[in-house]
């Protein structure tokens, strides 16, 4: 098959996609399932086009102008997959839309819903009280986002408690640490003479050992010079002349 004729199928089938554009266009989709409709025929027709672009490539390898031939097939792709773009970017945008409308709608509900178990529950309630199992009449439910003073100044209460707790945990731990140091103080006086001795004893015992290794480099020194001496003294002529 020759380049042409690859071509010419890619023609046709940019024709027929470009049709489908425009009849998708003049029946823009107006609701979820249309929308999911277009993306999933969108999705079709790129894979499609991408089928038939592969063999428009292998076609082209038979032909004499390859490089020309693929580079009109590309083109051809592109075109083909303009329209089919197009439609689904139309389709995602009215699933978005349809997104913002449906929360948009759950907001406006919101409120309406909340007065409606207001009134429930003061309709429930018609003096304001009603008896609790062990007699005793029951507090009034507050209204939403109200806070009984009761339970406020409690909970205030205990956040005062829990205030006064962290700082008295804080200065036990501070005196803790002031006696820690104070003791380690107290060591280390006591120790201070001790080490002043064992740190006199330690010099002491330094310098005695310089002083014997001095001793004993002396003795040393005066072997070498003794046997020197001795070796210098049996080099002499033993006839009794002396040398001249």
């Amino acid at each position: 098959m020759s380049w042409h004729s690859s071509l010419t199928r890619q023609v046709i089938g940019a024709a027929a996609l470009a049709l489908g554009a425009v009849t998708a266009a003049q029946d823009t989709p107006g609701s979820r399932e249309e929308a999911q409709a277009v993306i999933e025929q969108a999705r079709r027709d790129k894979a499609d086009v991408d089928r038939r672009f592969k063999q428009a490539q292998r076609d082209c390898e038979k032909g004499i102008l390859v490089n020309p031939c693929r580079e009109q097939a590309r083109k051809e792709r592109d075109q083909q997959l303009r329209p089919v773009r197009e439609r689904e970017v139309a389709a995602r945008d009215t699933l978005r839309r349809l997104d913002a409308e449906e929360r948009a709608q759950t907001r406006a509900k919101r409120p309406a819903e909340q007065a409606a178990e207001s009134k429930e529950r003061a309709a429930s309630t018609p003096r304001g009280r009603e008896p609790t199992a062990s007699g005793k009449a029951a507090t009034p439910s507050a209204p939403p986002g109200a806070k009984d003073p009761t339970q406020q100044e409690a909970a205030a209460a205990r956040k005062r408690e829990e205030a006064a707790q962290r700082r008295a945990e804080s200065d036990k731990r501070a005196a803790e640490n002031a006696a820690e140091r104070q003791r380690l103080a107290a060591e280390q006086a006591e120790k201070a003479p001790a080490e002043v001795q064992r740190y006199d004893e330690r010099q002491r015992a330094a310098e005695a050992r310089a002083e014997e290794k001095k001793r004993i480099a002396e003795e040393h020194r005066k072997r070498r010079e003794k046997r020197a001496e001795e070796r210098s003294a049996a080099q002499k002529p033993s006839d009794g002349t002396n040398p001249k």
